[in-house]
């Protein structure tokens, strides 16, 4: 109970008593799941609760106690030390031989392993019918196996950026360096110039695969890559530090026949050259996926989003991009993910404008980190989530003295456990989002009275004057 009573410490000092949640203000709201006993919680925003919020500052939000009543909540500011990069991790490599039968089963290869107390792969001989790893192997085992988590994507780099290079690999996975799996049955890289513009496909989706190790097969006669090397990026999880980043498609809504970007060339005015996209609510985007609908597609343009201040939006330049659908047979190369820019605030409005114009719109997915709140379990649970409201906002509370205090008594690194979140509940739905009509005022008596007493007696004033010009 001591993190609750420190809770309860803070709060007293902070907080001048609880306030009465109007819930009937609110559209919906969600049960929260506090698995255990804390003083604060954390709970993180989905994009379901973000679609039912009416505010780009997201303060039509709150949680309310069994009471009914209002609890100290406040965004979340994640620690930047804790924010997880989404840089490739490095993956150990070790050359193998290639077997004079291409259709040799991967089982075939005879490892001599040695291994450090850390698990890591520090030596590795391999035999096939008794040859042994050339100077420039054309299959490498990748050590994966002090990342715990699964892996989602392979990086293939490589130095010579004046060189045009492609290449096709199959990858296979294996926990015990002896059983192998086909994960990837060809997948190509590539860096291509035309007209002007580079094309670069280096990542290689493996779909969230738990594996120890790897083994990339070149699957071409293409030269060997110079100064090669491989990395991997793991599934990152939301824990109490820090969210995981998260994709999320957006929602086509047409197209246009202009650009609102000067700096591409216009187009002929009648066929399409940007297409309008939305996300169910603001959100703050670090990345985005092009992913072109029709094959042996090429095109460059810039991706925009729009910033709403006044009534006139004005549209940013978030990203330029080569985009890319190239299939030869049944492998498919399409371009990797775009960065992009930094320092704009949260959006839900986009634009993908092209240089040339194309038959089918883009898919168009923009990754984020969910925002989170903490809120302090002030009075009995079970505790609600209410969001959604054109009338309600949540008050401010020094909720930073209170977890501090908290990390005095559980230590400096202690975070705030998440809960989780039940299915969603009606409140007012669609009618807490609108604003109403102000109710008009109920006649005042006393005012028309006072206009009656004024009319009559101008009527008597005036019937005093028409008789004396009459005796005249």
């Amino acid at each position: 109970m001591s993190m609750r009573l420190a809770a309860a410490f803070s709060l007293c000092i902070l907080c001048a008593g609880a306030a009465r949640a109007a819930v009937s203000d609110y559209a919906y709201a969600w049960p929260l799941h506090a698995d255990g006993d804390s003083g604060a919680w954390q709970v993180e925003l989905t994009p379901e609760i973000y679609a039912a919020l009416a505010t780009e500052d997201l303060r039509d939000l709150e949680v309310v106690n069994a009471s009914g009543e209002s609890v100290p909540i406040a965004p979340y500011r994640i620690p930047v030390a804790a924010i997880a990069h989404e840089d490739f991790v490095d993956l150990p490599m070790f050359t193998l031989p290639v077997p004079a039968d291409k259709g040799a089963a991967d089982e075939s290869i005879q490892l001599h392993i040695e291994r450090g107390a850390d698990g890591k792969l520090h030596r590795l001989d391999a035999d096939v019918g008794g040859a042994k790893a050339p100077a420039a192997a054309t299959a490498l085992v990748l050590d994966a196996s002090t990342l715990h988590d699964a892996l989602t994507n392979l990086r293939i780099d490589w130095g010579g950026s004046n060189d045009a290079v492609t290449a096709r690999f199959s990858i296979s996975a294996s926990d015990d360096l002896q059983h192998w799996r086909t994960l990837v049955a060809e997948a190509a890289v590539l860096r291509l110039r035309q007209d002007g513009n580079v094309l670069e496909r280096h990542e290689v989706a493996l779909v969230e695969a738990h594996v120890n190790y790897l083994l990339l097969r070149r699957l071409d006669q293409g030269a060997a890559l110079p100064d090669l090397k491989i990395g991997a990026r793991i599934v990152s999880r939301s824990t109490p530090a820090v969210p995981a980043r998260q994709w999320l498609q957006a929602t086509l809504d047409g197209s246009d026949t202009r650009h609102l970007d000067h700096g591409i060339p216009a187009g002929d005015g009648t066929r399409p050259v940007a297409y309008r996209y939305h996300l169910p609510a603001p959100l703050p985007a670090s990345a985005l996926k092009l992913e072109l609908a029709d094959d042996n597609s090429l095109v460059a343009g810039n991706v925009l989003s729009a910033e709403h201040v006044g009534t006139t939006p004005s549209w940013i330049v978030r990203a330029s991009f080569v985009a890319f659908r190239l299939r030869q047979d049944d492998t498919v190369a399409s371009n990797d993910e775009f960065v992009t820019s930094t320092g704009v605030g949260r959006a839900r409005d986009w634009r993908v404008e092209l240089a040339t114009p194309l038959d089918r719109a883009p898919a168009l997915s923009i990754a984020y980190r969910p925002d989170r709140f903490v809120f302090l379990a002030q009075g009995a649970g079970p505790y609600r989530l209410v969001a959604g409201s054109a009338r309600a906002r949540h008050g401010d509370y020094p909720i930073d003295a209170a977890l501090a205090q908290l990390r005095s008594k559980l230590g400096a690194n202690w975070q705030p456990p998440l809960v989780a979140l039940g299915a969603r509940e009606l409140l007012q739905g669609e009618h807490a989002l609108v604003i109403a009509a102000p109710a008009k005022p109920a006649p005042d008596w006393r005012t028309w009275l006072l206009w009656g007493v004024l009319v009559a007696a101008a009527a008597v004033v005036g019937g005093l004057a028409l008789s004396l010009l009459r005796k005249k």
